[in-house]
Parts: structure tokens; sequence; C-alpha cells
């Protein structure tokens, strides 16, 4: 460790806060400037704003960093705020690798193929060789460690990370990075160099199982769409029943689901095609207590002239009971 780097992280040894007044006029800026000021060295975070819903009176931001090696670790809070993580490849500064550990509260993170909602006891490794958009949620509490992409690379003997890893804080192999982290934090300030330097590389190979472990395996558009046809068929009569809800289920972003269902019928003409074939099962039961109307209500059909309409376009004539249609 350098001279710089020494007094760099005696330096982040003590807390960094911003507080942004939501009354005021220019909170968006405040917020970018307070933030420039105090965390000008998580050079990954590109843009920041508060969200439009906020309430409260104040937004609070705390982090305590120190740095392990080349591994910068921190201790943050963060009153809900969003942005945007990481670059690209032809950026230097996305050469890092971002852990977080959420202990409290809820983090959102997305990219243009895949997104996670994280809640306590969740940990997640994110590549940032692309961009993430974020956000804390909700009032949240977390762990966060910031390393150099290319330690994990020789570790894992791979050109290439995963984008994105989640596991739970409770696997094994978390457990015994959490309790590294741990040994490695509340010791920072009587390691020696070399000392500090073999806790950072041993954090690195720790993170490496993690993702040998439990990387998750690319899934092919047909199998996605195999995924997303029984998710949906499962829940036909559930009125929140969306693209949104079924990619939020697998873990995939909407655009990501939609390219599945790209080469046949769309995610939402299945559901319908679906729906009316549940209700015309209804309609063919002898004895059955429910309405047209009824069936219609049942299997979200907006309302009973639109299944009419729906009906007649598919089976070439208006729906009728089962017991009507022998009067």
């Amino acid at each position: 460790m350098t001279q710089t780097q020494a007094a760099g992280a005696a330096e982040w040894r003590q807390w960094a806060s911003i507080d942004v007044p939501l009354r005021h006029p220019h909170r968006q800026d405040l917020l970018h400037e307070q933030w420039q000021r105090r965390f000008g060295h998580l050079a990954h975070v590109r843009r920041l704003r508060l969200p439009a819903e906020t309430t409260g009176d104040v937004h609070r931001t705390r982090v305590e960093r120190r740095l392990v090696g080349e591994v910068a670790v921190s201790r943050q809070f963060s009153d809900p705020i969003e942005g945007i993580s990481g670059s690209g490849e032809s950026d230097g500064r996305a050469d890092l690798v971002a852990v977080h550990v959420i202990r409290s509260g809820s983090l959102r993170i997305e990219d243009t193929s895949r997104r996670a909602d994280l809640g306590p006891g969740t940990l997640c490794i994110r590549d940032l060789h692309t961009f993430w958009q974020f956000a804390y949620t909700a009032p949240t509490d977390c762990r966060v460690l910031v390393l150099p992409r290319a330690g994990l690379l020789g570790h894992l003997d791979r050109t290439r990370l995963p984008a994105l890893t989640v596991v739970p804080v409770t696997a094994p192999e978390s457990r015994l990075l959490l309790a590294h982290l741990d040994a490695a934090w509340s010791l920072a300030e009587q390691l020696g160099p070399d000392a500090t330097h073999a806790a950072g590389e041993a954090m690195a190979m720790l993170l490496t199982g993690l993702i040998r472990t439990h990387a998750p395996v690319a899934v092919p558009p047909q199998s996605l769409r195999a995924a997303a046809v029984a998710y949906a068929d499962s829940r036909l009569r559930d009125p929140d029943l969306t693209p949104a809800t079924i990619a939020r289920a697998l873990n995939v972003s909407v655009r990501t689901l939609h390219r599945a269902f790209a080469d046949g019928e769309t995610v939402m003409a299945h559901v319908r095609r679906r729906r009316l074939e549940g209700a015309r099962r209804e309609l063919d039961l002898p004895g059955s207590p429910y309405t047209v109307a009824d069936i219609a209500a049942r299997w979200q059909f907006a309302d009973p002239s639109h299944f009419r309409r729906a009906h007649r376009g598919t089976y070439g004539h208006p729906p009728r009971r089962a017991d009507d249609r022998s009067t």
C-alpha cells in the first residue's frame, strides 16, 4: 500500500454522509452536488436522483468505507434513491465488480435482460461492464464491496463474469465470505500492508467460490417461453397477470420475455386464448351455477360484450351455457 493509499484508507474509516431537504426546490441538483463532494470516489455510480414519490423531510445517505487490499468495503444506509451504475466495456471505470449484502430494506437492480428485487438476507454480485438501473425502494441498510474484476477473472479462469449472481446469505459460501468480511473489517486498523493485501485477495477468492457455485445458467428462449407459459397457465384467473408480473416472477426483463415469444403468438395473446378456452369449458359444464356474465368476469374479460365478441370470433357463435342450449 502506497502512502497515498494509506492516507485514503484512514480518511474513509470515518462516516461520510449527505442530507438533502426534500422540500428544497433544487433537491436533485443538491443531491448531485453533495454526492460528488462526499462520495466522488464511487466512480461507478453514474447518475442519482430522488424518486418522485419520496416522502418525509430529508433524504439521508450514510457510508463508512475501509480499504482491505484492493477491495473497498463499506457499510451503507440510504433512504429511497435511484440511479445508474456501471458504464460499458469501453470505459476503464467499469473494470469493477460490486457486491451488495442486504441487511434490511430493499434493492431493485435491472439491465436490458434481467431484473432482481433483493430483500434482507440476499447477496448479489454484479459485473459493472454494463449499465445497471438500481433503486433503493425503502430505507436500506447494506454492506457493499467494490473490487477490480480482473482479480475475479484470474481466479475463475474465464474471460467473462456472469452479469448477475444472487445468493442467500445462509448459503455456506456466503457465510464463509461474511465471516471473513467481519474479521477483516474489525482488524483493518491493526493489520500491516501485507496482511491487508492478503485479506483482500482472500475476499476475491471467496467471491469466486460463490460465483462458481451459484452463478445462473443461461436459459435458452425456448425454456424461458415454457416457463412463462407454465406460470401464466397456473394464474389465468388472476386479474394482475401481465407481462410485467410474469417477467418479475421469472427474474427477467419484460423485453427478454417478449423476445422469447417473438416467433409466435405474444405472451398476452397466449393468455387471452387460454382464458377463452377455460371459459368455454365452464360453459360446457351441465348444471353450472355461473351465468355467461359470471364466466366472463371469472376469466378476466373486461365485460360480457367483450367476452361475446372474443367467443364469436374464435368459435363462430356467441357463448351459451350447456343448460341453455338444451332448452
